[in-house]
């Protein structure tokens, strides 16, 4: 128990001073921008340029990781210290193409890191991987809100954003060093994996992911010009965050229910367009929509992060980001294109949005129905252990005996002695009636 709650810290711990250093960094260096070059070409650099490059830095772990070259914590650290490095100049330097150039890197290395919170959540976040996820991503806005408030946001403008960055990053690399259990993590068996080939799986994921992006990011830009002194970009943050614990609350309890309110999540800004003129209710909907984006942001790493608890693809851990972030790029070049038509925008948000609901359907019906109405796998162990009363380490043992795993095995894969896995094994075949391991097998399959 206490390796399982050494993990949880670990991964939360990863995922909240990740997204605080890297959305810390950026906001610097986006209103340093604002500061050396006009408003289009710093909105061109620092958001379409730098989502499309943290989507690059996301592919280039997941690529390091599926060739094995490095070890996933020696990239995370080198990242950090890289990141640091050329926060500096990007911030420090009153030359324009000097600030370009390190920020751009800055937008890459934040992919890097991204790439491996997400890989530990992916590999050591357990049932609870949503929660995790959400409060992680939810505390990080919250505090990078509260900087913003900070002498009105005068904060980022001063040499103190660089202090409180290297903070960050020192707390980062610590993190790093902290030796934990992995914690348990659901097997997807050949009875409970969805019954289509990885390969469109992930296709179908993907096209999910990479349309409710656009319709998220077109969709706010036609209904942003319908609040009219409402809501500041700042405080909409805090709104941001509880959408994304909630969601990770939600997730974890139903993926079904996290899904719906991802899609729900899409119409928020056409209801803030329809109520135009009406200060009040629209000033709501533009605060639900921000906490509705919460569900979107979860959903799409989750998606993914399901998809591989199978080991041998967990290099695609960190894909439902990489996507929404090409998503994020195209839908603010889109926006930028279009900025003089809101008519256009909202004809191509809807559009899209047409697709969208079309494709998440499919995927809901591969992902979330179950086959004639049948248990799945993990609703059948799950009845079977409550049956016979097992424990949480009893039921640790029985997923891995399932497999066809040693008793050292599950020794080494658990991080107990052998002479207890066998303990556990005989507690496990007497509470079953059992007398061998393939009885049990056998009692265990009756049960499908």
């Amino acid at each position: 128990m206490k390796g399982f709650r050494l993990s949880v810290f670990k991964t939360t711990a990863f995922i909240f001073l990740g997204f605080l250093l890297t959305s810390t960094g950026h906001l610097a260096w986006m209103y340093r921008l604002m500061e050396l070059t006009s408003a289009d070409v710093s909105y061109q650099l620092s958001t379409v340029a730098g989502y499309a490059l943290q989507a690059v830095g996301i592919g280039i772990f997941a690529l390091l990781l599926k060739l094995k070259r490095k070890s996933p914590r020696l990239i995370f650290i080198i990242s950090t210290l890289g990141y640091t490095a050329c926060l500096f100049p990007a911030i420090l330097s009153g030359s324009f193409a000097f600030s370009a150039v390190f920020g751009l890197l800055l937008s890459l290395l934040c992919g890097v890191i991204a790439g491996y919170y997400l890989y530990e959540l992916a590999e050591n976040g357990g049932e609870h991987r949503a929660a995790l996820f959400g409060f992680g991503y939810g505390a990080a806005t919250i505090g990078s809100w509260l900087l913003s408030v900070i002498g009105g946001g005068s904060l980022y403008y001063g040499n103190g954003v660089l202090v409180i960055c290297s903070v960050l990053a020192a707390l980062s690399v610590g993190a790093a060093f902290i030796k934990a259990q992995p914690s348990e993590s659901e097997q997807i068996t050949a009875d409970s994996k969805p019954k289509i080939k990885l390969s469109r799986l992930l296709l179908l994921c993907g096209g999910v992911v990479l349309l409710f992006s656009l319709v998220n990011n077109i969709g706010f830009a036609f209904s942003a010009s319908a609040v009219q002194g409402g809501l500041r970009v700042e405080f909409s943050r805090l709104f941001y965050a509880v959408g994304l614990i909630a969601a990770g609350f939600v997730t974890d309890k139903s993926r079904k229910y996290g899904a719906v309110c991802a899609l729900a999540a899409l119409v928020i800004p056409f209801i803030v367009l329809a109520l135009r003129g009406e200060l009040i209710s629209t000033a709501v909907f533009w605060a639900i929509g921000y906490f509705a984006f919460g569900f979107y942001s979860v959903y799409r790493v989750i998606l993914f992060s399901d998809i591989v608890r199978d080991k041998s693809v967990i290099y695609l851990s960190g894909f439902g980001l990489l996507i929404g972030k090409v998503g994020d790029s195209l839908g603010s070049e889109v926006n930028a294109l279009m900025s003089g038509s809101e008519l256009a925008l909202v004809v191509c948000a809807a559009v899209l949005f047409i697709g969208s609901v079309f494709l998440f359907i499919r995927l809901f019906q591969i992902m979330y129905v179950p086959a004639a109405h049948s248990k799945n796998e993990r609703e059948i162990f799950d009845d079977f252990s409550i049956n016979y009363n097992l424990s949480a380490r009893e039921r640790d043992v029985l997923r891995l005996l399932l497999d066809d795993k040693t008793n050292k095995e599950i020794s080494e894969e658990i991080c107990v002695s052998e002479n207890t896995i066998k303990f556990h094994v005989r507690n496990l075949l007497k509470k079953t009636g059992c007398k061998s391991r393939v009885e049990l097998k056998t009692v265990y399959r009756s049960a499908h």
